[in-house]
Order: structure tokens, then sequence, then C-alpha cells
């Protein structure tokens, strides 16, 4: 019988494709967990982001002029009525919408970015897991508006 050493794998670099196994689980995991935490505060729909910076945008060019026509305004203008009960109100109710969101997303955005530098450095996958247990204490961030979720409701204009 012949022992071919060079095609045996030793102790050492099975625990790297575990280790490396964990980190790709673990990073799974976290953009599973982020993705839901995102998908809680936005709307689905192709091209609602676009609508929503355009909405900031009209918002802050509203408040910042001096004697606004809501025929320059076209999102204000569709809106205004139904959401808020008038462009003004609307505007700040939009700032105030895309502040919050712009706080929820940057404690999330900490967080993955802390947790995947955290899943990198780890020597083990007990520390693997201890990056993720965040997830687990907090099932979902939310945002700074006294606990209630963004899809819940917002809060009235400044």
């Amino acid at each position: 019988m012949t022992i071919q050493w060079e095609t045996m794998i030793t102790a050492e670099a099975k625990a790297a494709t575990a280790l490396a196994a964990a980190r790709s689980h673990a990073r799974a995991r976290l953009i599973a967990h982020v993705t839901a935490a995102r998908e809680a505060l936005i709307t689905r729909l192709p091209g609602q982001d676009m609508i929503y910076l355009a909405k900031e945008a009209e918002a802050r060019a509203w408040i910042a002029a001096t004697d606004p026509d809501i025929a320059d305004y076209p999102l204000l203008a569709a809106e205004a009525g139904l959401t808020a009960p008038d462009p003004g109100q609307l505007a700040q109710l939009w700032l105030n919408m895309a502040a919050l969101w712009r706080t929820t997303a940057a404690d999330l955005e900490a967080a993955r970015l802390g947790t995947e530098a955290a899943i990198g450095a780890a020597a083990t996958a007990a520390e693997i897991e201890r990056a993720l247990e965040w997830m687990s204490a907090q099932p979902d961030l939310q945002p700074r508006n006294g606990g209630r979720n963004m899809a819940g409701g917002w809060p009235a204009p400044q």
C-alpha cells in the first residue's frame, strides 16, 4: 500500500475549510437579516427609491423657495391634499421621512459593516457566531421615532 502524502488533508486544512464555510454561512445570514430589516421599512415597487429621492429633492426646493409655484413641483402637486393638507406640510413630511430613513439606514449599515468586519476577523466558528448575536437580540432595527416602524406610520410634520 502506498500513501500519497500530497493528497492528504491536514487538520489545519480541514479547520480552514470549516472556518471558510462558517464565514460564508454567516455572511448569508447577515445579508438575509439586513435585507429583511430594510424590506420592513421600504416600499417594494420598481423605481420607488427614485421616487422617494425625487420627492425629497422637491421638498427641499419647495422649503427653500421664497414664493414657490406648485406647477413647478409635480410630485407635490400630485400628492398634496392626500397625505398632508397642503404642499408645505407635505414637503416637511417628506423631509422628516427622509431624515428618519437616513438615521435608520445608518444604524443598519453600521451594524452590517461591523458584523462583516467581525466575521472576517474571527479566528473560530464561535467568534463568528458571537458576531451575529445582535441579530437575535435585535431582530429588526427600529427607526428612532418613538419606536414606531416607518412602515407602520410616520410622525406628523414639525
